[in-house]
């Protein structure tokens, strides 16, 4: 697996020999692992995550209060997703969505997250950060630009949806969004 091209560190014991030991070549450089790469992939190599995106166009968000949209499929009978991360990005385009009666979106199934509708009624371009399966409440940012997001851990085999809380379809509005999702399915019992 490469590694990030930024320069990132862990702490490492000062009584560490640090001498580059592998490379014959003068200021060689040095692969320096970050703590993500040591959880994700030393800890539990076994079940490293997978990352996904969806692609949710315009025609798809004006009806998605009826027609939910699925971000990810049922992982299987006796498993369930865990969820790392969950980024929506927002690319306005032409006029914001207006939504008639929902105040949020839902992401609804293995997951259920709620974030104010101001992500798709913006007249910019938005994301909002969702992290992990954790009971939590967040506002993101402040004013009238913030997003409040609300997440509980949801039932065994169930996939993801994105969709309005009262279920009506956004009016007006040009612009698409793309879900970026990082997740791992694991067995339960």
């Amino acid at each position: 697996m490469p590694l990030d091209s930024g320069t990132q560190f862990i702490g490492v014991s000062a009584d560490v020999n640090m001498q580059e030991k592998k490379s014959t070549l003068a200021n060689s450089p040095t692969q320096v692992y970050t703590m993500t790469d040591i959880s994700n992939y030393v800890i539990d190599a076994s079940n490293p995550p997978v990352e996904e995106q969806v692609s949710i166009d315009s025609s798809q968000i004006l009806a998605m209060g009826r027609t939910p949209i699925e971000i990810l499929a049922a992982p299987g009978e006796g498993n369930y997703y865990i969820i790392e991360r969950v980024i929506v990005e927002y690319n306005y385009k032409t006029a914001p969505y207006a939504l008639p009666t929902s105040p949020t979106l839902s992401l609804t199934g293995c997951f259920n997250s709620f974030i104010q509708d101001k992500i798709i009624t913006s007249t910019t371009d938005a994301l909002c950060i969702i992290s992990g399966n954790l009971t939590n409440t967040i506002t993101v940012g402040s004013g009238s630009g913030s997003v409040k997001v609300i997440s509980t851990p949801g039932p065994i085999n169930s996939g993801l949806y994105l969709q309005t809380t009262n279920n009506d379809n956004p009016t007006t509005g040009g612009g698409y969004l793309n879900v970026k999702i990082t997740y791992r399915i694991a067995a339960f019992g």
